[in-house]
This record gives structure tokens, C-alpha cells and sequence, in this order.
């Protein structure tokens, strides 16, 4: 078992818990909510682990109190959530929804209350039915709509808050809209790429608005970081592990720390034909100024160019002869918590970053519960103690790291795999909705006060 210094981690180090408002506010039509797209996809069969909807999720639109209660019996410094689009415009522009302002307002007020500071994402992956009916994230007028949320939710709730985020993990366009298995569950690789491209250009208008709307604190964005490693030194592994690394973090790190989309990118896809329709201006507004850059890291992919990318995911199968020498979990994830090190490495070598970042999201769904305690999740403790290892380390090397957001605060609605990968330090009863502290809760709390213990009195 991996050990980790809380006195390792500066006095001002945020300990966190991250969530998202699909993935536990259930109430998905209640006062005045629009349908999202992925109301929409997981309501259609066939299309979540299942088929169960997120209709209801963990219910934390009518329980969030007992979530801030949770938090504040761990003690956590900071609470990372997203806001629901659709809830507070139901039709993606135009009418505000009164009773969607008013649930944030509550969220934010109580979490301040609770000693708890808000961190919040403004786009979470739940675009309004309503705006992929006029063409959704391919369509570039998307970034006018974005802007006018963002100044929305800054307008409402910049008086209190003090971090946001424009976007969480926009690659998750690509497995919307080229691959299918994320809402709105379309497969157009052209699409695809410029709904990527177009996500930038909602992210540049989101700092846009943000400055302009003169809100103290800082804004950021956040992208998900699975670096790939050959499997061996051979010119295709690694010409493989280049590939994936372009078509998922490099695509948006080139175009906000690059100076715009690599030749090798732009190479492929114009070969491809999905090159996005990129204008005059487009770089200008992408390459916004960040107060801060946001990394959800949770292992590392090896691909072998004889079997095809090895993607890692907690739904997939360990596979020794493709993952050489591998550590894996019992759900089948590879544990590799140098991969948060590689990380920060990589965004300050290859992109110069080094301003703050934040660990936004980091953990683990539970294994196979059939032999053990479900309360007893010890590989959790084991996973996140090595990844903070590894970030301590990364401090002593100096990386600005300004704090660590452990996804989740509870067992929720994991997209796709509906309520079948559990990621929660908490369960959730599937019958009471009662949230239930698990083995990691009790420890992530215990590292928690021993870290302001060891810094007391500074």
C-alpha cells in the first residue's frame, strides 16, 4: 500500500470532491428544466447500460443538502460541480428559467455556509435538446449561445463564485458526435472534428465574458489527459501512440498553448476530409488568457500497433500481452500514478504551462462486489494514495498544483454505463437514496484534517 505525506502538500492546497449536474441532479423535467441531450440518449433504447435513464440519478436537485452535509463531515476545501444548461435556459438561449437560478443560488449559498468553496464548470457534456435540434456543437453558431449562458451564469452567480471552468473534457464531442456512443449518439467523424473545434470557440467566448463581466476569482478549462505509450520502441507504436495522443488531449493543448492545430494533425485530417472549417480569427479567440488549466488524469494507455489502441477503461478486460508488465485494478484499469507526473510534465514541456493547475478530476469505479464488502473499497485508498504521491512529488519538482478534486463524492449516473461503474466514496442506496460513506470516505477525511493539522499555527 502506497502512503502519502499530507505535510508534503502546501498550507493552501484544496482537497476536494468533484461531481456533475447530469450525473446526480436527477429532477430532469421538474420546474421548468428543458430536456438535454442526454435526457434525450439515455431515455432511447439501447443506449445506456440497462436502459436506464438518468431521469432521477442520485436526486440531488431535492437532497443536495444532505450532499453538502456529507462534505462537510470530510472536511473537503472545495466542491467542483457544473451547472445544467438546460435548467436555467430551457431552450439553450433566450428565457431564463427563475426556479434553475434559484437551486443554484441555494447550492452556492449552503456550500458557502459550509465552509466549502465552489468550483464550477459551466458545460458538463448536457447541451439543451433544443440547441442540438438547430444543429448542436458542429454548428459554429454554438459559440454565441455559449457566451450568452456564460455571461448568464456570471451575471447570477459571480458574486460568490471565485474558480470556474468553461468546458470539462471536450473530447467527449468526439464520442458524441463521430462515434456514437455518447449523446446526442451521432456518427459523422466530420461533425466530430468540428464540434471540437467549435467547443474552443465557446471556450474563448466563455473568458471572453467572463472578463468582461469583471467577476473576481479565476477561469480555466479542463481536459482529460490518457497519455499513450508504446508498447514497444517500434516506429509504428510509436507513430500509434502519436496519433491517439493528437486526436485527444494534443487536438486542444495545440490550439490553446500551440499557436493552433499542429501540421500532423491538420496533415491527417485534411487527408481524412474532417479537417474543421477553421476562419480568420478562430486562433485569436481559442488562445484567451487562462487564469489556470484543469487535468482529469486516471491512468495511462499502452498501444500495440499489432492489435490496434489498447484504450484503457474501467469496462475493459486486463490484457497482459498488450499492457506489458501492468498493475491492473480489479475493475481492469491500469494502475499507473506516475501518469498524473507525465502530465504536468507534458503540459510544461510541451506547452510551456506554468501557471496554477488543478488535479480536476481522479479516481476509480469499484470491482466486481460479489466477494467483499461494497463499503470496503481499500484499492480505492490504494489508488488515490499513489496518485497523490505522485503530485506531492510533482510540488517538490515545481508544479504549481494547486489542488485535487477526487471524482466522486458518490456513486452516480456514469454516462453510458449507467449506475453499473461506481466511482463514489460514498453509495448511494438504490432504494433510500441514502448516501452511504465508504472505507475511502472515512480516510480521504482522516488525510484531510491531517493536512491542516501539519500546517496549523503557519
Amino acid at each position: 500500500m502506497t502512503t502519502v505525506d499530507p505535510a508534503s502538500f502546501p498550507p493552501e492546497f484544496q482537497f476536494g470532491v468533484a461531481t456533475s449536474a447530469y450525473q446526480i441532479e436527477g429532477a430532469w423535467d421538474a420546474d421548468g428544466k428543458g430536456p438535454s441531450i442526454w435526457d434525450t440518449f439515455s431515455q432511447t433504447p439501447g443506449k445506456v447500460h440497462g436502459d436506464i435513464a438518468g431521469d432521477v440519478a442520485c436526486d440531488s436537485y431535492h437532497r443536495y443538502r444532505d450532499d453538502i452535509r456529507l462534505m462537510s463531515q470530510l472536511g473537503v476545501d472545495s466542491h467542483r460541480l457544473s451547472l445544467s444548461w438546460p435548467r436555467l435556459l430551457p431552450d439553450g438561449t433566450g428565457r431564463v428559467n427563475p426556479a434553475g437560478v434559484d437551486y443554484y443560488d441555494r447550492v452556492i449559498d449552503e456550500l458557502l455556509e459550509a465552509g466549502i468553496r465552489p468550483n464550477v464548470t459551466l458545460y458538463h457534456w448536457d447541451l439543451p435538446q433544443a440547441l442540438e435540434d438547430r444543429g448542436g456543437w458542429p454548428n459554429r453558431d454554438v459559440a454565441d449561445w455559449f457566451a450568452e449562458y456564460a455571461h448568464l451564469a456570471f451575471d447570477r452567480f459571480g458574486d460568490r463564485v471565485q474558480r470556474w471552468a468553461t468546458l470539462n473534457e471536450p473530447i467527449a464531442l468526439w464520442v458524441g458526435y463521430a462515434l456514437g456512443g455518447f449523446a446526442p449518439g451521432r456518427r459523422d467523424e466530420r461533425a466530430g472534428r468540428q464540434a471540437m473545434h467549435n467547443a474552443l470557440l465557446a471556450h474563448g467566448r466563455g473568458v471572453q465574458a467572463f472578463r468582461d463581466a469583471g467577476s473576481p476569482g479565476e477561469i480555466g478549462i479542463v481536459l482529460d489527459v490518457w497519455k499513450r505509450h508504446p508498447a514497444t520502441p517500434s516506429a509504428a507504436d510509436r507513430a500509434l501512440a502519436d496519433e491517439g495522443d493528437d486526436d485527444g488531449f494534443r487536438f486542444f493543448l495545440d490550439a490553446l498553448r500551440g499557436g493552433g492545430y499542429s501540421w500532423r494533425i491538420r496533415e491527417r485530417l485534411t487527408s481524412a476530409g474532417t479537417l474543421p472549417d477553421i476562419r480568420d480569427g478562430d486562433q485569436e479567440l481559442i488562445e484567451q488568457p487562462i487564469d489556470y488549466l484543469g487535468l482529469n488524469v486516471y491512468s495511462r494507455i499502452v498501444v500495440d500497433s499489432r492489435a490496434g489502441d489498447a484504450t484503457a477503461s474501467p469496462a475493459s478486460e486486463p490484457d497482459q500481452e498488450r499492457h506489458h508488465g501492468g498493475n491492473f485494478l480489479d475493475n481492469g484499469l491500469e494502475f499507473y500514478p506516475r501518469s498524473v507526473y507525465d502530465a504536468l510534465e507534458m503540459v510544461r514541456e510541451d506547452y510551456g504551462w506554468t501557471g496554477p493547475v488543478f488535479i480536476t478530476e481522479n479516481g476509480m469505479a469499484d470491482g466486481p462486489r460479489a466477494d467483499r464488502d461494497p463499503l470496503d473499497d481499500t484499492e480505492r485508498i490504494d489508488y488515490v494514495s499513489g496518485f497523490l504521491s505522485w503530485i506531492a512529488r510533482a510540488i517538490a519538482d515545481g508544479h504549481d498544483v494547486r489542488g485535487y478534486y477526487l471524482w466522486s463524492l458518490m456513486d452516480n449516473y456514469e454516462w453510458s454505463a449507467g449506475f453499473s461503474a461506481r466511482y463514489g466514496i460514498a453509495a448511494v442506496d438504490p432504494v433510500t437514496l441514502d448516501r452511504i460513506p465508504k472505507k475511502s470516505a472515512h480516510w480521504y477525511r482522516d488525510l484531510i484534517a491531517a493536512h491542516r493539522a501539519a500546517h496549523a499555527g503557519r
